[in-house]
């Protein structure tokens, strides 16, 4: 495969990423934190296809964005240095958690159509408990951003933004274990997704000049 191709195929995981993410919480929505087991019951009956097809999505939208960064690292020259070393564990952690996510959602879903209330109740439970480590893993935009500024593959301003990106989900994500902060987390992921379409197509972009230098 050729470094422009490469190039290409990173760049739309960068780019698509955000999309089928983004799009997946959109026909996904929560049901109402104060629902009763019969009316959580009466949601999953509602919605079930679109809990089912949500969850697939959001682990597309999960696994293209690894994806991205790891190429990050990858055309950055990075695979052996310590920030690219802390670039795949966050990663790791990430897909991981969102497939723990994921996994409960379906579990929760399958459980209330099935009307095991039990099961159904604690699995949703979980859910929310599992949405906290989101923050608690290392955030993921630290170490790209660290990469991007050091090695210019890149434009700079991209990199310090990620640092900058990185650095507030990192800080908040233990203050909002306490306090609820959930509009504003949910305000900068979206800047994050935005980051990573942005991230996409410069890449594109530079595609040309990237593979000169590799």
């Amino acid at each position: 495969m050729s470094q422009s191709l490469k190039l290409t195929l990173s760049a739309l995981c960068g780019l698509l990423g955000p999309i089928v993410l983004i799009a997946s919480f959109q026909i996904n929505p929560a049901p109402p934190a104060s629902s009763t087991a019969t009316q959580l019951m009466e949601f999953a009956a509602q919605h079930y296809a679109t809990i089912i097809l949500g969850g697939w999505m959001q682990a597309v939208g999960s696994i293209l964005l690894v994806l991205f960064a790891l190429s990050i690292v990858y055309f950055a020259r990075a695979t052996g240095r310590l920030s690219g070393l802390i670039t795949v564990m966050a990663a790791a952690c990430i897909l991981m958690v969102s497939l723990l996510e994921i996994t409960f959602y379906l579990t929760a879903a399958q459980a209330l159509v099935d009307r095991d209330e039990a099961l159904g109740t604690s699995a949703n439970a979980v859910v929310k408990s599992v949405q906290h480590v989101f923050l608690l893993s290392p955030a993921l935009l630290l170490p790209v951003g660290y990469i991007l500024v050091s090695t210019r593959l890149l434009p700079p301003v991209l990199g310090y933004l990620s640092i900058f990106i990185g650095a507030v989900l990192q800080i908040l994500g233990p203050i909002g274990i306490f306090a609820p902060l959930q509009g504003l987390i949910d305000v900068i992921l979206i800047v994050q997704a935005l980051w990573f379409a942005a991230a996409g197509i410069l890449l594109f972009a530079g595609r040309n000049r990237i593979a000169e230098m590799r």
